[in-house]
């Protein structure tokens, strides 16, 4: 399998790989951490309007549909054939409000302000580059009363720094590092807002603390870690974790 490290990477992931992962993506309705993701989302009930951020098919929003019937949902992603599939794949089962529509993070502006309940991602944001990701949190800010992240948080700085490290240190000498991929910052700091951009490790983590601490006050945020067994993947279960905002 390609290792899809980049956004542009997933928006044509189809000529890569087929479409056969976009069945699979549908069908990971049950994967663990989407129980905890939807329970999050649903606590910030009533729900009239909703939109997920990079929702590939759209198994989330299907779960979601099922606990709002009657509320707006709608999904954007860069890949349209993920978009395409997801839309036949919820007609099949008779969903009547989900759409999922072409978009990306960086250009919401299609959006008007607060004009969602809640605004979500589930593993976005760690494609998102340091370059673009106060565009993207800006915007995705502005257009939600209540924003959650399922994301790569950065819960230890010096284990991060190391991951980093390492993460150049092994693919240079395996030598599959593109022309493409991230460098290392050899002037990186262990400096919150440094680490608020970004460090790669394979995907982005980030300080989302210290990242969303510059456009809101502290008491508006919570972050909790992915229990270990809701994903089977060292990354996930050393960084996972969902960040609620309250805007």
């Amino acid at each position: 399998m390609h290792n899809i490290t980049t956004d542009k990477e997933w928006a044509t992931r189809h000529q890569i790989e087929g479409d056969t992962w976009i069945e699979n993506y549908w069908n990971s309705k049950d994967h663990p951490h989407r129980g905890m993701l939807i329970e999050r989302i649903c606590r910030h009930s009533p729900i009239r309007r909703v939109i997920e951020i990079g929702c590939a098919s759209g198994p989330n929003l299907y779960l979601l549909s099922q606990k709002f019937p009657s509320a707006e949902i709608l999904g954007i992603d860069i890949n349209p054939l993920a978009v395409k599939k997801g839309n036949e794949f919820l007609s099949k089962e008779g969903i009547l409000n989900v759409k999922l529509e072409l978009g990306k993070a960086q250009d919401l502006k299609k959006f008007s302000d607060k004009s969602f309940d809640v605004v979500f991602t589930d593993a976005v944001l760690i494609y998102i580059s340091p370059d673009e990701i106060n565009k993207v949190i800006t915007e995705i800010l502005r257009i939600g009363k209540v924003v959650l992240f399922n994301e790569w948080h950065c819960f230890n700085k010096w284990l991060a720094w190391f991951s980093n490290i390492n993460y150049f240190v092994r693919a240079k000498s395996k030598s599959y590092l593109r022309s493409e991929s991230p460098s290392i910052n050899t002037s990186f700091s262990l400096r919150k807002k440094a680490i608020s951009r970004g460090l790669f490790v394979g995907h982005w983590i980030r300080d989302y603390e210290a990242l969303l601490r510059e456009f809101v006050p502290k008491e508006r945020l919570h972050i909790t870690k992915i229990p270990k067994d809701l994903w089977n993947d060292r990354n996930w279960q050393r960084w996972g974790a969902i960040i609620e905002v309250l805007t």
